[in-house]
Parts: C-alpha cells; structure tokens; sequence
C-alpha cells in the first residue's frame, strides 16, 4: 500500500488563534498517516497576491508527492469555485481567486479540476458546518482524500478558465530595460520581488547593471547583502533567483514607510 502524501499548509490564519491548528486536526483525523507541514500560517490578511508569490517560491522545495492547502480566501461562501490544481506530481486544493497566478506562469500547461460538492463529499466526506470556514469544512478533507490516494480528477472535471491577478508577476523587459515591483517584504525588512535574475541577464548581459528601486538609485547588483556598508540600500539576486532590495544591517522597507510593496518599482539598467 502506498504511503500517504504529505500535506502542506499556506494560510493567513495566524498563530495566534486555534483556526490553524482545527486545520492540524481536521487532517489528521482524515489523513493519520500523513505527515503535516506548515510552510505560512502568517500571510498577510486577504492578501492574495503575497500568498500567489510564496507558493510559487516554495514550490520546488515541497516533497514531490505533497497536497498543499492553501486558504487565503476573502470572498469565502461567495459564489467563488474551489480547485484542485495537478502541479507536476505535487497537488494544490484552494479557492479559485488568484491563488495559482504565479505558478501558472510558470506551469502554464497545469491541469485544474473543479471541486463538485457532491463529488468531493463521496470521496473525501467533508461536512460542511457554515459558509465560511472552507479550509476545515472543505479544502482540508478534500486535501486528505487525495493524500489517502484519491486522484484530483475524481472531485469534478476540467475547471477551463481560472481568477489569475492582475500584473502578476510584474516583470517586463524593453530594451536594455527589466522592470517590476514588490511582491512581499519579509520579517528582516528586505522587498522581494518576482524578477528572475536569468531574465536580468538574459536581457542586460551578464555585466554590470545598475538598479533603482522605488526611484531611489540603489547602485549595482551585489552578490550578497555584505558587500553593501552598513547602512546601504543595495540590491542582490536572492537565493530564490530573484532581485530583492536590503540595507545592511537594516530595513529597506523603512526607506519606503507606510508603502505597499507592489507600490514600489524596481528598474534594472545597464551601465
């Protein structure tokens, strides 16, 4: 018997609730053999467009076989579908508002099944008990039955057309230009962005280049954030590939108070 898949959890619950841990014990009763891993409980409220990015990052760093949730769902009980996206081998179950924006860029040819209520209470047996607690009453049992061994395609058929955001991602290129935007700042204060650094390359070279973010000239792209003076906003290619913005020993986002991160442009030129 094969052994069950293990499930993954994006959410903007927080930690410091019990909503998080009801989803734990949903999936462990439903699933017991699976092991449970919390990649974010701690996506910004209803930001959807943060939680796109994340699980686009994190994709590739997931166990092969795994079933993620991901519940970022402001428009829960509404008449927005819920999804099962096939992800190479790996499994998404989440609400159809955007969720899946970055990782269809990159997986254009993904295979999305709507989630029938009926179909997804044979096989997985969810009970709902309100309209807007889904990731518990739905996303999570459903999550379960696949990790159990059900296929994705036994919860409905074909989705067709599905919510993909606005601008995301962010990048284009014109000549001897790449330009984007924030995508998320994290907990050190440095603004990630989606522009891949390949992308930069491939379009500038691979010499030197200079960068301005949110119209303030942060000098070339450094290697790591030490090559910068304490105190310097500076720019790197990060270790997810991508141009992100940090000040030595500081927060770049302080530099920006008060500033969305879509809000601030980041422009990447040659010399």
């Amino acid at each position: 018997m094969a052994r069950a898949r293990p499930i993954v959890f994006i959410t903007d619950f927080g930690e410091d609730g019990f909503y998080a841990g009801i989803l734990r014990a949903v999936a462990a009763s439903a699933s017991p053999a699976s092991p449970l891993i919390d990649l974010s409980h701690q996506m910004h409220a209803h930001d959807i467009r943060q939680a796109s990015f994340v699980l686009a990052l994190a994709l590739d760093y997931l166990p092969r076989d795994a079933v993620v949730v991901a519940v970022v769902d402001p428009g829960v009980g509404s008449a927005r579908r819920a999804l099962v996206a096939e992800l190479d081998q790996r499994v998404a179950v989440l609400p159809d508002n955007g969720l899946l924006s970055d990782v269809l860029a990159a997986l254009p040819a993904t295979r999305i099944h709507e989630i029938s209520g009926d179909a997804a209470q044979r096989v997985a047996g969810p009970h709902a008990r309100g309209a807007t607690f889904h990731g518990r009453d739905l996303f999570v049992p459903v999550a379960a039955g696949i990790a159990r061994g059900a296929a994705p395609g036994d919860f409905g058929g074909p989705a067709g057309d599905v919510v993909v955001l606005r601008d995301v991602p962010s990048v284009s290129t014109g000549p001897g230009r790449v330009t984007g935007t924030g995508r998320m700042i994290d907990r050190f204060g440095n603004i990630l962005t989606d522009i891949p650094g390949a992308v930069v390359e491939r379009t500038l070279g691979a010499g030197a280049c200079l960068v301005s973010v949110g119209g303030v000239d942060a000098g070339p792209l450094r290697r790591t954030y030490a090559d910068g003076a304490p105190g310097e906003l500076l720019t790197i290619v990060n270790s997810w590939g991508r141009v992100e913005a940090a000040v030595r020993e500081g927060r770049a986002s302080d530099r920006f108070p008060g500033t969305e991160p879509a809000q601030i442009r980041f422009e990447v030129g040659g010399e």
